[in-house]
């Protein structure tokens, strides 16, 4: 039996992070649909599902593969986004965000310490900042 497995699945995709999160979002969606009783997410939560099976059972791997590697730079470009947000919340406290008013350059100084010249590490430039 695991060798016909085997055998159906050779030239084929299979599972990447992209069928893996959907799969996940998938679940969480048939879960909400059963709580909240909503029947046409039960619709989207079978549609997922074919398009996770059809990506798995592919035997284009490398349109799949192209898939998944745009999906993960979207991942990725999200995931910073959101690091740089909580990393901002877990700063302030203690640091004030500033930008260079010549490049732009994010830089962080330490809070409390009244009106201060910040020099850009970037482009040299110095101004003067309340932090």
């Amino acid at each position: 039996m695991r060798q016909k497995f085997m055998q159906f699945m050779r030239g084929r995709y299979g599972t990447d992070k992209l069928n893996t999160h959907l799969l996940y979002f998938s679940l969480v969606l048939a879960l909400l649909s059963m709580i909240f009783n909503i029947n046409w997410l039960i619709f989207v939560w079978v549609g997922i599902m074919a398009f996770v099976y059809y990506r798995m059972f592919s035997k284009q791997t490398t349109k799949r593969f192209q898939e998944n590697q745009a999906y993960l730079y979207l991942w990725h470009k999200w995931r910073a986004k959101v690091r740089k947000v909580t990393q901002r919340i877990k700063d302030f406290p203690k640091y004030k965000y500033l930008k260079c008013p010549e490049c732009k350059t994010e830089m962080r100084v330490p809070r409390g310490r009244g009106k201060i010249e910040v020099k850009c590490p970037k482009c040299a430039t110095k101004f003067d900042a309340k932090s």
